[in-house]
């Protein structure tokens, strides 16, 4: 009875789904009275426009994640193979076996789904199969291997044997551009992004800037194509005599972004606002919204900032007192926002559902993420294991905007972890759906 009670629960949850997508994608007059979790409207273009109101998962309803790892990589102390040290990815191939690289070694590492290394390759420089500065793993279908080096400007494609294949070198769009960060992978494609400093430069004061370029490589012949400009984020414009530069501006909101599937998330930190963009012609499928004011930055909200950075200069050798109070005092004045960002990161996963990760403070816990379906419908809220990092401390340090290796997949979530000692770990744990089991060992 038990096991049926759950394949009962598990089908009246696909029911309900299917039919809050169906009522979500209605135009506004045949929606029926009775009021669901979404409400859909249609604008002059043509896009609809949900608007998240309720969750679709009741009490004791959703997904859950594995209170241990499945897999756990890293080790304090002993063979060198098992400690890891700036890690910026992790994937899971289709087999089980889990692949990371390290910026700080330029090195590719395999692992077996029991956590033994299977082999070691890349490493630091500028020759084939090397890094400068591995910024980037992906996968492709067929587990090949996709890593980007941001210091040397080039994707490298590996053999899931870890030789190297292919160097695909990466232009930048035109004079004026630099290089930014990579989104990810979708339809052989590298998604990457680059910073726009055509033209002159705003007035002192807050601005958008540099402006941002997506664009997509292709990873079979190399062809770049823009897919769209946007918006960079918020800066702090100064001009001191003769020179004119940007201070960080402490709260200052930007777009953020996912891909996978031929898709694009993107959204902005002001406000609640996600669009669903389709890689191949730029249209915008639909656009999902919540009524999530921004809250007011308050004092202890400055002052915890200020403690985070100053943090980082713990490990300063040799820095006198005073110079640390001023730098205190320096940060604490710096320009600030006035309201805090609405979310904090976007993902999708292999099913193509969204995952927000709502806005939390520096220096605090992950609050649980909130999952969309890939029509929109808000599913719920999902708890994430304590410790998990979505940015080493090393890219506060460098200032390089890397992040820690992340991957949701259908069944797992697979990243990076830190012990109260700031160590290291890759773990994958097993991604629980009501009725379902995990399949993961």
């Amino acid at each position: 009875m038990k096991s049926r009670a759950v394949f009962s629960r598990s089908r009246q949850g696909h029911w309900k789904l299917a039919i809050a997508v169906a009522l979500a994608m209605l135009p506004p007059g045949l929606l029926p009275a009775l009021t669901p979790p979404l409400t859909a409207q249609t604008d002059s273009a043509g896009i609809p426009i949900i608007t998240a109101r309720a969750p679709l998962w009741g009490p004791g309803e959703g997904w859950t994640v594995s209170d241990e790892p499945v897999v756990r990589i890293g080790a304090l102390a002993g063979v060198p193979e098992h400690q890891l040290n700036g890690v910026v990815g992790t994937v899971r191939l289709s087999g089980g076996d889990i692949v990371i690289g390290e910026w700080t070694t330029g090195e590719l590492r395999r692992y077996d789904g029991d956590g033994n290394l299977v082999w070691r390759a890349a490493g630091e420089g500028e020759g084939p199969g090397e890094h400068a500065f591995l910024a980037f793993v992906g996968t492709l279908p067929g587990d090949s291997l996709v890593t980007f080096d941001h210091g040397l400007l080039r994707a490298q494609v590996f053999a899931p044997s870890g030789e190297a294949a292919r160097t695909i070198r990466v232009e930048v769009p035109g004079p004026g551009f630099g290089p930014g960060d990579v989104i990810g992978i979708s339809e052989r494609h590298l998604i990457l992004t680059f910073a726009d400093q055509r033209g002159e430069r705003p007035p002192p004061g807050v601005a958008r800037w540099p402006g941002i370029a997506i664009v997509a490589l292709s990873l079979d012949d190399g062809s770049m194509r823009t897919l769209m400009d946007l918006p960079g984020r918020e800066v702090y414009m100064f001009r001191e005599g003769g020179r004119v530069g940007n201070y960080i501006y402490r709260f200052g909101k930007g777009p953020r972004y996912a891909v996978s599937g031929g898709r694009l998330a993107l959204a902005d930190t002001e406000r609640f606002s996600v669009r669903s963009i389709a890689l191949g012609d730029g249209s915008t499928k639909w656009i999902l919204g919540r009524d999530e004011p921004a809250r007011e930055v308050t004092s202890e909200d400055v002052e915890a900032a200020v403690e985070v950075s100053m943090s980082l200069t713990r490990g300063v050798e040799g820095m006198p007192e005073g110079a640390r109070e001023g730098l205190r005092r320096n940060m604490s004045q710096s320009p600030t926002a006035s309201t805090l960002p609405v979310l904090q990161s976007l993902h999708l996963d292999a099913v193509g559902n969204l995952w927000v990760e709502p806005y939390s403070l520096p220096g605090t816990d992950l609050p649980p993420f909130q999952v969309y379906s890939p029509y929109g419908t808000w599913l719920g809220t999902i708890a994430m294991p304590a410790g998990l990092s979505l940015e080493p401390p090393s890219a506060l340090r460098l200032g390089t905007g890397l992040k820690s290796g992340f991957e949701i997949g259908d069944d797992y979530i697979l990243g990076v972890w830190r012990d109260e000692l700031d160590v290291e770990y890759v773990r994958l744990y097993a991604l629980e759906k009501q009725g379902r089991p995990s399949g993961l060992r």
